[in-house]
């Protein structure tokens, strides 16, 4: 099996330099690289990265997002002829047998074309940070397995079903890209990722927690105001809405809107104007509401909070 492993660049050159020295050190023998700049400052980018071999490099000329970015990278893989591909943040760092340990888990399950690996925080390197994903079907939330919890307690040590596997470290067979498509470009950021492992599920395939692929992520490094900030807020407010629209019956959906969605409405936009909020509460609040109003405006692709 040829793997291509796909790194979107955008910010923090240290970062996937780092990135790529870890892929450097895999031990699978069937593989290359694709490093997606997406339109980043980083002129030197191209010379830094040529000692490191099986690396081709690719040029976004405009910021197309996670998801087109990467989009990018996947075609240029598909022609190349790999096999599958893995998604790779450029903040995160790969155990050296993590592609073997995709490799594995593929061939083992063959009604399977999605897999996630066992996700640690980078600063704390036996504490989960995913473990596989779900959504939730009473609040429509997204959710980490594992999150926190210690390596070391061996919960997650198995092989199991998962709803989506982070985007962070997405391991997707050719054959499930070729009958379901890529990611949709108008999620921009955040959201993408489970709607295409949902999309590849309703095709039929499973998608698979695998515990012995390991990577290490230092979380939301490219985003302006890390991770929960307003960027944060913004794309997952709007993007929620946008999943739930493409993916969930129209009958849950309906009570969604009648039920659950008017309460958490009234909530953010009490926090936004309360006058007692804490000044970054009320940005956040007022991130979400822009980006609830956005998808009601159908304003896709890059937004931006207020």
């Amino acid at each position: 099996m040829k793997i291509a492993v796909v790194v979107l660049h955008y910010r923090n050159f240290s970062d996937t330099l780092e990135c790529l020295d870890s892929l450097s050190r895999q031990d699978y023998p069937a593989y290359e690289i694709l490093l997606v700049d997406n339109a980043s400052e980083d002129p030197e980018l191209e010379n830094a990265v040529k000692p490191f071999s099986r690396l081709h490099f690719v040029r976004n000329t405009e910021n197309l997002g996670f998801a087109e970015g990467n989009n990018v990278g996947i075609r240029a893989a598909l022609e190349r002829g790999a096999d599958a591909v893995l998604l790779l943040n450029n903040d995160a760092v790969a155990a050296p047998d993590a592609l073997s340990s995709f490799a594995r888990a593929a061939a083992a399950h063959p009604d399977a074309a999605v897999f996630g690996a066992k996700i640690f925080f980078y600063d704390e390197p036996t504490q989960i940070w995913h473990a596989g994903g779900n959504v939730n079907p009473r609040t429509y939330r997204c959710f980490h397995n594992g999150c926190l919890d210690s390596d070391l307690e061996k919960q997650w040590d198995a092989v199991r079903d998962i709803g989506y596997a982070c985007g962070c470290a997405l391991f997707v067979k050719r054959e499930a890209i070729e009958k379901v498509g890529l990611m949709a470009p108008e999620f921009f950021l955040i959201w993408e990722e489970i709607d295409w492992c949902w999309r590849i599920r309703k095709a039929g395939y499973r998608c698979l927690f695998v515990p012995e692929a390991k990577v290490w992520h230092k979380i939301s490094r490219a985003f302006e105001g890390g991770n929960r900030g307003p960027l944060w807020q913004y794309y997952y407010f709007r993007n929620r809405l946008l999943f739930l629209q493409r993916n969930i019956p129209k009958h849950q959906l309906l009570r969604f809107y009648v039920t659950r969605f008017p309460k958490e409405l009234c909530e953010i936009l009490f926090f936004s104007i309360n006058p007692r909020s804490l000044p970054e509460e009320k940005r956040l609040n007022r991130a979400a509401l822009k980006g609830i109003a956005d998808f009601f405006l159908r304003r896709f692709f890059k937004g931006a909070p207020v």
